[in-house]
This record gives structure tokens, C-alpha cells and sequence, in this order.
């Protein structure tokens, strides 16, 4: 895990096999979730175990905003007992792809997959938001093609693509996220605010 910032606010960059899996598995199955929906076909099994969009995406958040792996006793509410069995199997198989691929991905890439200047160039860019976001967190996946889904209230999974990606590709998704946040901080203030101004007009 990466680190950077102040005590005021701080931006940080994981590779976490929980929230890894969740993509994995719904590449071997097929299933296409937005932003996740440029694989390929797959096996179909989880769906065939009745897993549809909607429950992978609730599994996903719930893995982004709790940082939990399968192993989690989140697991058995995520839908019937042979998914659960199915997802368990899945779960076998994925560990030991997991392991290579976090020391691949940890090896190869840097900081959000940027380069040193990279990095400096994103923090440089972020340097506005610090007096209005709390702070940044960036958990980045194994996924053909850069993607990126953002999950409140600070949270941005990355897909990193294969192959060699460019600094600024990864610094769109990420200014990107940082403007969401932003906007949605700024709804709920002004939410906040219409309701205190209606309470007193009454």
C-alpha cells in the first residue's frame, strides 16, 4: 500500500485481493457490470447459480467499503447456497493467481500505475481538492482495459489494462473520481443548506 499526504488529507493507492476477486470472478463468468463490461464471454456458472448485475454490484461496494475477501462472513448473505459453494470454489482457484499477480502488479507498477513523474504531476493536480475531500483512496484491479468505478464516499477502483499504459490515461480516471466526489460534496452541502434555510423560513 501507498501512501501520500498531510494530516489534513492523504491519498492512497492498494492492491487488495478481496475487491481483485470480485472482478476476477466476473470475468470467468462473463457477466458484464459498467465499467466492467469489455471482457469477453465466460463460463456462465455464476449466473447459471443465479448471480445477476445487481447483486454483483451490491457484493462489490460492500467489498470496496469493507475491504473484505470472500472469506468474510459477508459471503453468505450473497445469494443461494450454490453460488455461495460455487463462489467458494472460484475462491481455491483464484488464491495462488492472486499471490503472482500481487507481486506482479506491486513489482511493475508504481504509485496508481504512474511513474515517478507521473505521480508528482497527480499530486500537483489534486493539490485543489485537499481543502474540500478528506481524502483519496485508489484500489487498483486486473482488468484488460482501463476502467474505473467510483465508490462513495472516497473510494476509486482502477482497472489497470495490460500492457504499457500512458501517465495521463490513469490521471483522467483518477481527476475524474476526484471531480464525482467533489460534486456530490458539494450537492449534499447545498442539500444541507436548503434544509436549514426551509426549517427557519417555517
Amino acid at each position: 500500500m501507498f501512501t501520500r499526504g498531510t494530516p489534513q488529507w492523504s491519498l492512497s493507492a492498494d492492491v487488495n485481493i478481496g475487491i481483485n476477486f470480485c472482478v476476477w470472478a466476473l470475468m470467468i463468468d462473463g457477466l458484464q457490470v459498467a465499467p466492467f463490461d469489455v471482457h469477453p464471454p465466460g463460463d456462465g456458472s455464476l449466473q447459471k447459480a443465479g448471480l445477476h448485475a445487481q447483486m454483483w454490484q451490491s457484493w462489490f461496494t460492500e467489498a470496496v467499503i469493507g475491504q473484505r475477501t470472500p472469506a468474510n462472513p459477508s459471503l453468505a448473505m450473497i445469494g443461494t447456497p450454490m453460488l455461495q459453494q460455487r463462489l467458494q470454489a472460484l475462491w481455491s482457484q483464484y488464491l495462488p493467481i492472486a499471490d503472482a499477480w500481487h507481486r506482479s502488479v506491486t513489482r511493475q507498477h508504481r504509485d496508481f500505475g504512474l511513474s515517478q513523474e507521473g505521480n508528482r504531476n497527480l499530486w500537483d493536480a489534486l493539490v485543489p481538492f485537499h481543502s474540500r475531500l478528506s481524502s483519496l483512496r485508489v484500489y487498483a484491479v486486473d482488468y484488460p482495459q482501463v476502467v474505473s468505478a467510483v465508490v462513495p464516499p472516497v473510494s476509486l477502483v482502477l482497472g489497470l489494462g495490460h500492457g504499457n499504459q500512458p501517465d495521463e490515461l490513469y490521471m483522467e480516471h483518477i481527476l475524474r473520481a476526484a471531480g464525482l466526489w467533489l460534486l456530490r460534496v458539494e450537492m449534499s452541502r447545498g442539500l444541507h443548506w436548503t434544509v436549514k434555510k426551509l426549517k427557519g423560513i417555517s
